[in-house]
């Protein structure tokens, strides 16, 4: 029996800046989710959120997104390594919750190399439905970095791309961030193979795999800017979903 959905009015309630919604039967539009370029997505991160802390919180690293070389008019400070470009902040929102409840093309599903059900993400086999878990048994796994497709069942959205972030330990940080960039970009590329325009991604594995959320955040958003920067005419929206109040401050920032 499919799932009925119902149209939510999220934007009567928000969390962290993004609308929120209660229960699992609710759909959520575009239309109902902040833009990046909206004037209230910018803020700094709270150390002391008791789900961000700890040896990785957003402090210990410094800003890969910013340069410390002195600016073409002369003077010193931080400047961006990516200027402003309006197009591009049109097409990128940011959303607490999770994907599963979004009217979009595709939601992004992080798994592991099995792609089972286990160690997806909290909820999605349950709104999806049983065919989800029967379809990813048939797809042979996935490698570390990559993406796969399959239909999205009982989700309002078109399919689900999963793919498989990588494991994270200090001294292979450069072959981790590079997998990681690579999940993302991979995810994207799928959704442009199959003709699909709006995809939702959450914050790829990070805690479950112990990638630091600072950098984890500087390498999804990263990724997604250089993309749209070459595809930005094929994409109409790319939705940041966050799942806890640090993560939701890290990614504003």
């Amino acid at each position: 029996m499919e799932k009925m959905y119902r149209s939510s009015d999220v934007t009567a309630s928000t969390v962290g800046g993004s609308p929120t919604a209660d229960g699992d039967d609710y759909v959520v539009t575009l239309e109902q989710v902040p833009r990046w370029s909206d004037a209230d997505q910018r803020s700094f991160v709270d150390d002391s959120s008791d789900d961000g802390g700890g040896p990785f919180s957003a402090l210990s690293f410094s800003d890969p997104l910013t340069s410390v070389s002195p600016s073409e008019n002369g003077s010193n400070g931080p400047r961006s390594r990516f200027p402003v470009d309006p197009d591009i902040n049109l097409k990128v929102y940011l959303w607490r919750g999770h994907p599963w409840n979004l009217e979009v093309d595709a939601v992004v599903n992080s798994t592991n190399e099995n792609l089972d059900e286990m160690h997806s993400g909290p909820g999605l086999h349950e709104a999806a439905g049983p065919g989800l878990a029967e379809e990813c048994a048939t797809l042979g796994g996935c490698r570390t970095g990559l993406a796969k497709v399959t239909n999205a069942y009982d989700l309002p959205a078109r399919r689900v791309i999963h793919t498989v972030g990588p494991k994270y330990a200090v001294k292979y940080h450069t072959a981790a961030e590079n997998a990681l960039s690579h999940c993302y970009r991979s995810c994207l590329e799928l959704l442009i193979e199959h003709g699909l325009q709006s995809i939702a991604m959450g914050c790829i594995y990070t805690e479950a795999k112990n990638y630091p959320r600072e950098p984890a955040a500087h390498v999804a958003i990263r990724t997604v800017r250089r993309f749209l920067e070459k595809h930005k005419d094929r994409i109409t929206a790319v939705v940041f979903c966050t799942t806890t109040a640090s993560d939701t401050e890290i990614y504003k920032k």
